[in-house]
């Protein structure tokens, strides 16, 4: 299982697990009334979201920097612009590389970080930011 796969499931967002509840603070309930009135979605939406940013951020720290610590240089440089979502083509252009470099380099992060798909790693790379 794949780590957005975990925290999908753990926050509810996954049509076969029921949907989970928690109890607020009075304080955090008004805030993200007033957040989900400000952005203009759903409250129980918006909480899902938080809740799932907030926990890749939390995960980070012990589970995801030792993976970016691992990658080269030149994956770090490959991942930032995985990140900004471009495509393998547009990465190799402005990295002055072979698109098929480019794939062995994805390939190779993607192994890293135990992902399956460049969207998922996208999704973990545009919550986390690392830095070198």
């Amino acid at each position: 299982m794949s780590i957005l796969d975990f925290l999908l499931n753990l926050i509810g967002k996954r049509p076969d697990n029921s949907p989970r509840t928690y109890e607020l603070s009075e304080d955090l309930k008004v805030m993200l009334t007033r957040l989900a009135e400000r952005e203009g979605r759903p409250e129980h939406e918006l909480t899902s979201d938080l809740v799932a940013a907030g926990l890749i951020q939390y995960l980070a720290t012990d589970e995801l920097r030792p993976k970016w610590k691992s990658l080269s240089a030149r994956e770090k440089d490959v991942a930032k612009l995985i990140s900004q979502g471009l495509t393998n083509r547009q990465m190799a252009a402005q990295l002055s590389l072979s698109t098929e470099t480019i794939n062995t380099h994805v390939q190779n992060i993607m192994r890293k970080f135990g992902v399956d798909s460049k969207a998922e790693l996208r999704h973990i790379l545009g919550v986390v930011r690392f830095s070198d």
